[in-house]
This record gives C-alpha cells, sequence and structure tokens, in this order.
C-alpha cells in the first residue's frame, strides 16, 4: 500500500478517537474510575462475515473467524477519572471462499497486529468504545493466489458481562494491492489481569 494511503488511514483514526478524548476533558462530575480493569493480557476469539473484493471482481459476503491476543495499559487523563486505553493484539482472521463474478472463487487470511486506543464509559467504565489501526500480512486463498502487506483501520466497542469476560464488536478494513477486505465480527475476550 502507498504511504500516502497508510497516512490517510492513521490520520482517520485518530480522528475518529478526537470525540472521546474531547469527552474526557470535560469539566462535569466524574465517577470514581473502574478503567483498570481493561489492562493487562487477554486472548479472544470471534467470528462474523467478511465483504471482499479484488480488482475486475465484484464485492461478495463470506463467513469469518479469528483470533487474538494482546495487552493493554491505563493512561490517566487530566481532569477524567477514566484513563485512555492504549493496546497492541496480534490476530488471526480466516474468511471463507465465496463465488465471484468470472467464474473466480476465493477467500483470504489475515495475520497481524493492531494497535487500540479507548475510553472506558459508563457507571463502572465497563463499556470500551475503540479505533484500530494496524498491519496485516493479507493472502488469497482458491482461484485468487497472492499476498501483501497493508495497514488496516477500525472502529469497536467491548462490554464487560464478567470480571474476566467481555463481549466485543468490530469492523476492520484492509485494502491492499490486490484484494479490499471488510470483517464484521462479534467475539468474546478472556482478561487476565483485573484492577485491584
Amino acid at each position: 500500500m502507498e504511504m500516502k494511503t497508510t497516512a490517510t488511514l492513521t490520520a482517520a483514526g485518530l480522528l475518529l478517537l478526537a470525540p472521546m478524548a474531547a469527552l474526557a476533558a470535560g469539566n462535569g462530575p466524574r465517577l470514581e474510575t473502574h478503567g483498570g480493569q481493561w489492562t493487562g493480557p487477554y486472548v479472544g476469539a470471534q467470528v462474523g462475515f467478511n465483504q471482499s473484493s479484488s480488482p475486475g471482481l465484484d464485492t461478495q459476503t463470506s463467513l469469518t473467524g479469528g483470533a487474538l491476543g494482546g495487552y493493554n495499559v491505563a493512561l490517566p487523563l487530566q481532569g477524567s477519572r477514566a484513563p485512555l486505553i492504549l493496546g497492541a493484539d496480534v490476530f488471526a482472521e480466516f474468511n471463507s471462499q465465496a463465488d465471484h463474478n468470472r467464474g473466480v472463487r476465493y477467500g483470504t487470511n489475515d495475520i497481524g497486529v493492531d494497535v487500540l486506543a479507548g475510553l472506558p464509559l459508563g457507571y463502572r467504565h465497563d463499556f470500551l468504545p475503540f479505533v484500530k489501526v494496524g498491519m496485516g500480512n493479507l493472502s488469497g486463498t482458491g482461484d485468487l493466489g497472492g499476498s501483501d502487506t497493508s495497514a488496516r483501520i477500525g472502529i469497536g466497542a467491548a462490554f464487560k458481562i464478567q470480571p474476566n469476560l467481555a463481549l466485543q464488536a468490530q469492523w476492520m478494513h484492509q485494502d491492499g494491492d490486490h484484494v479490499t477486505n471488510d470483517n464484521f465480527t462479534v467475539g468474546i475476550n478472556y482478561h487476565f489481569a483485573l484492577a485491584r
């Protein structure tokens, strides 16, 4: 992917984060923080659907599944009891094959690293909207073949249903040299560390 496109995706991710940072900088009354519950290592699994297209081929939808593992830290924000959550995760996504025009049938596999930024919301800060920016190696399966590494960007949210468990939904977009991918997934993450 060209550097200009990568820079554009990164800038878009920062712009998506700006409203959350502005909310955190407000002067209203604040609750005692529980944001530390999002820190530490975690692993997760996700399922959903993928929309994929390639030059000269139409967009088709298929099933997707994957796994991730990451680590989050909390940074205090001045004037806010909700910390900024920053993290990184390693992911693997496997998108099943679908029939496209011209008799082409293909799927994709994507492996890479994302960075995350989010701001916990809610009475106990158990709701975490976030933006992600990362890099992934997107490889074709079936009739497509080939692979390339390119930037990806997305948004999502996680919600703690138990101290160690969080439901997560996200959308990730990746525009590679030979394929464009959009993954819409829901999953569950297990958090190993808890705030004390």
